[in-house]
């Protein structure tokens, strides 16, 4: 069970509320949520990525990170009959999701003349590059967003051939996609 996941399970006794709450590493575009169990007449958070709701018999408490790495922190307040409880919040982004490549197979090229690839890259966070290859040979880097690439296909280049699109997000993660082989004519 991820840490986040401890913490959304644990149900705290009404008078009992913690100093801190540490929603640990969180993916990015994921969420991890805490329940504390107290009688809430309302609520206030700050700090970016968390949120608080009054729910029936506590306080939801969610934590959505926005930035890769980013040490979160904020400060829940919840207003009891007691008067106002401070709870300092803290979690940070992390990113293990690698980027989702396409790549659209022409119908054939000509050589000696241009040839318009089309290729889509996506991730949770956000893509930083994507690479052109030819049979394994570099054509290009783009930065993204980009999702078309003009290649001057070389005079003489003969055979079926294959084109791949690597793209790395900001975290480093990395992913492909080969297109099926079609003729140079």
């Amino acid at each position: 069970m991820s840490r986040a996941a401890l913490l959304a399970a644990v149900l705290l006794l009404p008078g009992a509320s913690p100093a801190s709450i540490d929603f640990g590493s969180v993916q990015l575009g994921g969420a991890a949520h805490h329940v504390l169990r107290m009688p809430a007449l309302g609520t206030a958070v700050s700090g970016a990525g968390f949120s608080a709701t009054r729910i029936r018999g506590g306080v939801l408490i969610v934590f959505e990170p926005y930035e890769l790495e980013e040490e979160a922190t904020g400060v829940l307040t919840v207003r009891v009959r007691s008067g106002p409880v401070r709870i300092r919040l803290r979690g940070h982004g992390i990113d293990t999701i690698p980027p989702t490549v396409t790549v659209v197979t022409p119908r054939a090229a000509a050589a000696g003349r241009p040839l318009t690839i089309h290729f889509d890259a996506t991730d949770n966070d956000l893509v930083s590059t994507c690479t052109v290859s030819v049979e394994g040979r570099a054509i290009g880097r783009l930065r993204w967003p980009a999702s078309t690439f003009r290649w001057q296909v070389p005079a003489g280049l003969e055979g079926p051939v294959r084109i791949t699109v690597a793209a790395v997000d900001r975290a480093g993660n990395r992913a492909s996609a080969t297109s099926r082989a079609f003729p140079i004519r």
